[in-house]
């Protein structure tokens, strides 16, 4: 089969196609059928298209027939990038607007390069193969979870707190006690610690984020040592899986385990990092270069942050909010604070107050929802009635109490006047706080579905 570069508008979806139930009538209704399989799977094909571009390793299959470039292979991308450039196409407003939005945000091919077949009957060996499993190994096979982490690298929370438990003895090399600990976590719980980690808040108040095989801690040494002594004695001992399963189970042992965790005035400047891979002449067992000889000038540093510093709302997924906000969530997360702060600025207070707003609307709340104070406060009181959760301490305290009104009158000044110069710093710490409010927000929607 030959390969040909043809426009998108020239091609037409397959009538006949599988997917659908019955034969379809024409373009438009092609589309709704593949809308109406699961409209959500096809927004997201069309987000990832914008941010991606076309997955080069699967060509689009057509059989030119009467005249008609028809789609045999690939209906679905092609349907996404025609609602993409002709939002119209869509079967209903809402969904045309979604598309018009996700289309705005990104780039995305006119042209496609596609396999031309002769016959239906010389694409289908082809097609079979992709959709239909593995056929003795001629087929796609699919990959085990043990090549699934390999290809990963890092990836895999098991993975990651294997180097993180790499990590601890670096930088605790004399504490025989934590070291005991750690082992006997990698050789029988290294899953529970792998669920611990992969946890974005338990992250946050750690201080750690990992970057491929490098390990970032965020806080000083001495200040981390008690939380970590305390977190892998109990989970190598009376902490077991059903006791941090879930997401509250978790926040409930950040909570027991408060006093033994560092504080935010403690946070470096700039975050320590521990390498598997790093030369053993360059880094010294605490993850730090050694001084440099006298008479050669010392290298200085990338500037390097933690992965939930660099970027807004890092470790916030909301589920239960509309598409919208959803992908204006998405979207801000993207945003890096040090190179545009302020956007950043903006889209922190942007954020907080369209999810707080959703909230209040779906569960009916009409008291208190005449100011942004008053909006954030209804979750808050909602969330954390008692006041007792140390993650959203400072989301108290930056929208609630006196001390912190200041910090809620930077939100409105970002986006209203136009002398405020707004510090990264600033925006990394407002972002930090609210971000647990978010989540807590969009559980709030999922407990009304309930």
């Amino acid at each position: 089969m030959k390969q040909a570069s043809m426009h998108v508008a020239s091609l037409t979806l397959d009538e006949t196609n599988p997917r659908y139930a019955t034969k379809t009538g024409g373009l438009e209704e092609s589309i709704a059928a593949l809308l109406a399989k699961d409209d959500h799977k096809l927004l997201r094909l069309a987000r990832d298209i914008c941010q991606h571009g076309i997955n080069p390793s699967d060509l689009t299959i057509v059989l030119i027939d009467g005249g008609q470039n028809v789609v045999l292979e690939g209906n679905r991308r092609v349907a996404a990038l025609k609602l993409l450039h002709n939002p119209a196409l869509a079967p209903t407003e809402k969904l045309s607007k979604q598309f018009a939005a996700i289309g705005k945000g990104g780039e995305f091919p006119r042209r496609l390069t596609c396999v031309v077949a002769e016959s239906r009957i010389q694409a289908e060996h082809w097609i079979r193969l992709k959709h239909t499993g593995e056929n003795g190994g001629v087929g796609v096979l699919k990959w085990s979870s043990g090549e699934i982490s390999r290809f990963s690298g890092r990836s895999t929370p098991t993975e990651k707190a294997r180097l993180f438990i790499e990590a601890v003895n670096d930088w605790f090399p004399d504490d025989s006690s934590l070291l005991s600990d750690a082992q006997s976590v990698r050789d029988a719980r290294i899953t529970n610690l792998g669920r611990m980690i992969a946890d974005p808040a338990v992250r946050n108040r750690l201080g750690i984020s990992f970057d491929g095989d490098v390990v970032l801690r965020s806080y000083p040494a001495d200040k981390l040592r008690p939380i970590l002594i305390r977190l892998f004695h109990d989970l190598a001992g009376p902490v077991s899986v059903d006791q941090i399963k879930n997401k509250r189970q978790r926040e409930d042992y950040l909570e027991r385990v408060e006093g033994e965790l560092p504080k935010l005035a403690d946070r470096l400047e700039e975050p320590q990092k521990y390498s598997k891979f790093a030369d053993a002449e360059s880094v010294g067992g605490n993850g730090e270069a050694p001084e440099a000889p006298s008479d050669t000038p010392p290298k200085p540093e990338r500037r390097k942050r933690a992965d939930f510093e660099k970027k807004l709302f890092q470790g916030v997924t909301l589920r239960h909010v509309s598409l919208r906000t959803s992908d204006v969530v998405e979207e801000a997360k993207r945003i890096k604070i040090d190179e545009m702060p302020n956007v950043a600025a903006v889209m922190v207070r942007a954020v907080v107050d369209i999810v707080v707003t959703e909230v209040a609307n779906k569960l009916g709340w009409k008291r208190n929802q005449d100011t942004l104070k008053g909006r954030i406060g209804a979750v808050l009181n909602q969330v954390d009635p008692k006041k007792d959760d140390p993650l959203l301490a400072n989301a108290w305290r930056f929208s609630q109490e006196d001390d912190g009104a200041l910090i809620l009158k930077s939100l409105h000044s970002f986006v209203h006047t136009w002398q405020n110069d707004p510090l990264s710093s600033e925006v990394r710490k407002l972002s930090v706080a609210y971000a647990t409010l978010l989540i807590k927000a969009d559980e709030l929607l999922e407990k009304k579905k309930r």
